[in-house]
């Protein structure tokens, strides 16, 4: 789904517009009776690639940050369930105190919608008293009208799609507590101002035409949310580190939460919002229209709180940061680690107490090298660079071996891994004579460079970015090998999906055998014997956790590239479209049915 710009001066939030809301909520005190699930979907057969272990032991921020936001607005009956801990978790078995639910909200990525659909289809299990049905994250952001018309009579879905942040949530919130009635379950509520207009005024919001709980033929969009720029209102991530349900294998909820002091047992790396924005448009990324173009983000002396909290009170001294292009502006950067420098965890400097990792462009850390240093004083121990290409035939971001070998060869004096991230994609040989135009050419030479790590995945089609319809309209996007068609969670740059190779297996094969070329044996020993390396710690893990995961992925992604081997290969011959009609509310008119919608 396209998100439509609207003028600058109007993509923010007013100054202190978040706090009011929170605070018009905690008001009211029947809030704190209501008891809310916040579900992260999770499906397992995307547990490919050289980092699958980390999906299980890292802490991802969405579903935090949504459960950090209920409760600090006065719903202190939350809870988050992760799937990935919880993979037998079923809505219609949740209980809170006793309580059935009455919010369930529902994130998910696209890859992992399978496992989204199915606890919205499970919800409907309680019949009257189920639970208003909020869904949310990527997927509900470019694709809502998914979450509508589900299970085998099409009348399983999702309440309302929120396609926007936080403040969209409050905003909903405040509407439907303002407006409900004594005892009233507000699912009853939402419905009740769906219908009467009343809702229409809320941008971020997706929701049905027509009556409840039947087959919907329109949705109705509310338009482009409006962003919080500054991002210190939001609530401090350790409010949600509070609300996690402890991992097991039953149907329903615990009695109580995790103790945060015990999450070390369980989890290795906390994920933390501190910027968000990138001035690059690439076309495969939805990253830049989704924050309309804006780079947003906290306070230096707020991360600095955040990283020493955390770390004192769950033992986790790990922290990803949730960037899209950290060094995105040089004063931000420079700002941050200046702040962060002077931060203490249980006495010790963040320099030696932390692992702080985050995201970048090779063009813009290479370009403030002189800050390294300094970020390493403030607990910067790993950048991921979306390298792509070296040789930037696929997309250009400044990128050069000239420039990598340099900037790598810098990280690692400085004690900063370099992990690099490829993109195979059509006309990419997986060996070229003379140049670095192969894929395990440039994986040599990233390892060589100092990369302490290599993810290699293939160009697929990214819904939300500027270039998503080209491989649709150009019938490379596959639809069916041999008997299996393909489905959500294989749009995760594992799978190869997209091509106009005639044997697309090769193109599958060709990622295998770059992370042989890298994680190996040999090169195992060569990080081992290099005992001086200033990161030869992480170097032997990767080298370690990269060999187990390549031969688990290749297991699991076996049956993928058989079919692909034995076809035969259907293409996709028109974009996908949307299976439902948005419609965008007109301007009332209060003589007239408050029910009656424009089409979009």
């Amino acid at each position: 789904m396209e998100l439509p710009s609207r003028p600058k001066n109007d993509r923010y939030t007013r100054p202190g517009e978040y706090k009011e809301i929170e605070r018009r909520l905690q008001r009211r005190q029947q809030n704190a009776e209501i008891a809310a699930v916040v579900a992260y979907a999770f499906d397992f057969r995307t547990r490919l690639g050289p980092f699958l272990f980390a999906d299980m032991r890292l802490l991802t921020a969405g579903p935090r940050a949504v459960a950090a936001a209920l409760y600090q607005a006065g719903f202190t009956k939350t809870r988050i369930v992760q799937r990935q801990w919880n993979r037998n978790f079923r809505p219609s078995k949740a209980r809170l105190d006793g309580q059935i639910p009455q919010l369930l909200l529902v994130s998910s990525m696209q890859i992992h919608s399978a496992s989204a659909y199915e606890m919205i289809e499970d919800a409907y299990q309680l019949g009257e008293e189920r639970p208003l049905i909020l869904a949310g994250g990527a997927k509900a952001i470019y694709e809502p009208w998914d979450f509508f018309n589900l299970g085998p009579k099409s009348t399983c879905h999702a309440d309302v799609v929120v396609t926007g942040e936080e403040f969209i949530l409050l905003q909903l919130l405040d509407r439907i507590t303002e407006y409900r009635g004594r005892n009233e379950h507000p699912r009853k509520t939402f419905h009740r101002l769906r219908l009467s207009g009343l809702l229409d005024d809320i941008p971020g919001l997706v929701f049905a035409e027509g009556e409840t709980d039947q087959p919907v033929s329109r949705l109705i969009n509310t338009g482009t949310q409006r962003l919080v720029q500054d991002l210190d209102e939001l609530p401090h991530p350790q409010v949600g580190l509070a609300l996690l349900e402890p991992p097991h294998r039953r149907s329903g909820l615990s009695r109580h939460a995790i103790d945060p002091g015990k999450l070390h047992r369980y989890a290795g790396m906390i994920s933390v919002v501190t910027t968000h924005g990138c001035k690059f448009h690439c076309p495969y990324c939805p990253i830049p229209a989704y924050n309309q173009f804006t780079f947003r983000y906290k306070s230096p002396e707020r991360l600095r709180d955040e990283f020493k909290a955390m770390a004192e009170t769950t033992g986790i001294h790990a922290f990803f940061g949730t960037d899209d292009n950290f060094f995105n502006h040089r004063d931000t950067v420079e700002d941050i680690f200046s702040s962060l420098r002077k931060g203490k965890v249980n006495g010790k400097p963040f320099r030696d107490a932390i692992f702080f990792g985050t995201e970048a462009t090779e063009f813009d850390v290479y370009k403030n090298m002189d800050l390294l240093p300094l970020c390493r004083d403030g607990g910067l121990r790993a950048i991921w660079f979306g390298i792509e290409d070296m040789t930037a035939e696929l997309v250009k971001k400044g990128q050069s071996p000239e420039k990598t070998k340099t900037l790598f060869q810098v990280l690692n004096r400085h004690g900063i891994c370099p992990m690099s991230m490829m993109m195979h994609h059509d006309g990419q040989p997986l060996v070229s004579r003379g140049n670095l135009y192969g894929l395990l050419n440039q994986v040599n030479f990233l390892r060589k460079s100092g990369s302490v790590s290599v993810q290699v995945t293939i160009l697929t089609p990214s819904v939300g970015s500027k270039g998503y319809e080209q491989p649709y309209e150009t019938g490379m996007v596959i639809e069916k090998a041999g008997n299996q068609r393909v489905e959500d969670y294989q749009y995760d740059g594992n799978h190869c999906i997209a091509t106009h190779d005639a044997r697309p297996w090769r193109k599958q094969l060709n990622v295998y055998l770059a992370y042989a070329h890298f994680y190996n044996p040999i090169n195992f020993v060569r990080a081992v014997v290099n005992w001086k390396d200033p990161v030869w710690s992480y170097r032997v893990m990767y080298q370690a956790y990269g060999m187990v995961g390549l031969v688990k992925s290749f297991a699991r992604g076996w049956g993928w590239l058989k079919n692909l081997y034995k076809g035969p290969i259907e293409k996709v011959k028109e974009l996908p479209k949307r299976k439902l009609e948005l419609a965008s509310p007109p301007a009332r008119d209060e003589n007239k049915p408050a029910v009656q919608y424009q089409s979009a």
